[in-house]
């Protein structure tokens, strides 16, 4: 999906394959359809134009939406699995979205920031959840944090 001139990706491994092509840091962005503070922080702080700016030319980003159950969005049946980090078994895209955030990341809050480079190891070893005290400010620096530790690699 294009937003703003900004790519973002709805699928975990594809994003990933395209962040390891262009040799940029993946950015997991953990949302929800019905997340009031997901839009919250995509209208007052990603709307910056600096931060825009960094979120269009050095990440690649993968909006992961964890409420997505709906008939449209089952997966494939060979590709459904029990999670024991839900307790239930995984059947839709949102279901699979939600067990990465809990098994990999062990939370369960949108929005929620990940940064992983290309062999999937994290960044910045805490994510980067929504808090109102935050701004734009803070987030800029978390993102210039995350891309020097990129680099580093």
């Amino acid at each position: 999906m294009i937003n703003n001139g900004m790519v973002t990706y709805f699928d975990y491994k594809e994003a990933l394959e395209v962040a390891q092509k262009l040799k940029k840091p993946l950015m997991l962005d953990f949302t929800g359809i019905n997340c009031v503070n997901c839009r919250k922080m995509e209208t007052q702080v990603w709307s910056d134009p600096e931060v825009m700016k960094l979120l269009k030319e050095e990440f690649v980003i993968a909006s992961l939406f964890v409420d997505v159950h709906d008939g449209s969005v089952m997966l494939p049946v060979a590709e459904q699995f029990y999670s024991e980090d839900l307790g239930k078994q995984v059947e839709t895209l949102g279901d699979l979205n939600t067990h990465l955030q809990v098994s990999r990341f062990g939370s369960n809050s949108q929005p929620n920031y990940f940064f992983l480079d290309g062999k999937e190891e994290r960044l910045l070893q805490e994510g980067y959840g929504y808090n109102p005290a935050k701004g734009v400010k803070e987030f800029k620096e978390w993102l210039h944090k995350a891309i020097e530790a990129y680099k580093k690699r």
